[in-house]
């Protein structure tokens, strides 16, 4: 989803990162042909982006309903131990809701909804399953653990 940039700041890795009108924010790198912003390093520059529109990740994901409550939580999984039908679509049934929790690593993650939508969590981003919906979830690269916290009604 789009949104404006409202400002800038600096991370704990001293990388710079957009503000968003949502409260979400964005790292904003050099990093051509991926990410083209030569500016960051000014703050004149800076300040001539603000109002500028960016994708906001965050925004995209769905999220947890109102009045659910933890009813399981899964094994830790990691590149070996996760199950097949993860990658290959997976379905949270019985009206439960899950939250994709990335303890370590990347990971892929693809909600097959109307337009398909895909995200790279981390530890930072989880990813949420509404029920019903079929869901890809595969390891980005490396070694990775996550988890899965199932919620319901």
């Amino acid at each position: 989803m789009k949104r404006a940039i409202t400002g800038f700041h600096l991370d704990r890795f001293q990388e710079w990162v957009a503000d968003l009108e949502c409260g979400h924010g964005v790292t904003m790198k050099h990093n051509p042909p991926y990410q083209n912003c030569s500016w960051i390093g000014s703050a004149v520059k800076r300040k001539g982006h603000v109002g500028d529109v960016q994708e906001c990740v965050a925004c995209d994901m769905p999220v947890l309903p109102d009045k659910l409550h933890l009813a399981e939580i899964s094994p830790l999984y990691n590149r070996d131990t996760m199950p097949e039908q993860f990658s290959l679509g997976y379905i949270v049934e019985g009206g439960l809701w899950a939250k994709l929790v990335v303890k370590k690593g990347l990971l892929q993650f693809l909600i097959h909804s109307d337009p398909a939508v895909g995200f790279v969590l981390d530890e930072y981003l989880y990813g949420v399953m509404a029920p019903s919906v079929v869901h890809e979830i595969k390891p980005a690269m490396g070694d990775v653990e996550f988890y899965l916290e199932f919620y319901q009604a």
